[in-house]
């Protein structure tokens, strides 16, 4: 008797199934539109930037403020965080004045950070303040080369101006590279 019958014989299952069924398919699509949201809410197209707008400088001690790059030209970069060419770059005593601030924005938000670019064994150190209309909205603590950035997130409800303001900490301001990096006018 031919036990190798292929009519008797049922068809041999594939364990390594590579069929796209319903329910992989709608997991594919659930994971890109959860990374879609994700990266929309991390930097809405739709934010308008510092480096984008006209601003003043009221104060700037050592090197003039630089849109998208840190006082020396190069890359915004604080600790081991890298960012696109977004953002201002200063140096302590600096003030940054914008007068009018875009309608329907509701948040000002930026990292914060000493510049990479700033030896490692330099003394650097440095306070950053957001105001609107006279009101300090924040002060950060005192940071330092090598320290991870800060999320700066204040609320402009009923303000019409902004500083950005950076001071030396109290100790002089050598090598005080600062960044605001993604600095942006957010509506939520």
């Amino acid at each position: 008797m031919n036990t190798e019958n292929p009519v008797n014989n049922p068809p041999e299952k594939n364990s390594g199934n590579s069929e796209w069924t319903a329910s992989r398919i709608a997991a594919v699509i659930l994971l890109v539109a959860l990374c879609s949201a994700l990266v929309w809410n991390a930097y809405h197209p739709e934010d308008i930037y510092i480096s984008d707008l006209k601003f003043e400088v009221l104060k700037s001690l050592k090197f003039e403020p630089q849109k998208d790059t840190s006082v020396e030209g190069n890359p915004l970069s604080i600790h081991q965080t890298y960012y696109p060419a977004r953002g201002l770059g200063v140096h302590a005593d600096s003030e940054v004045h914008i007068r009018i601030l875009p309608n329907a924005y509701r948040f000002f938000m930026a990292d914060i950070g000493i510049d990479n670019e700033t030896p490692e064994d330099s003394p650097a150190s440095v306070v950053f303040e957001v105001e609107s209309d006279g009101t300090v909205l924040y002060q950060s603590p005192i940071m330092r080369r090598g320290m991870a950035p800060r999320l700066v997130r204040v609320c402009l409800d009923g303000r019409t101006s902004l500083t950005l303001r950076v001071t030396d900490a109290g100790d002089g301001n050598q090598g005080d590279h600062a960044d605001w990096a993604m600095a942006r006018f957010t509506s939520r």
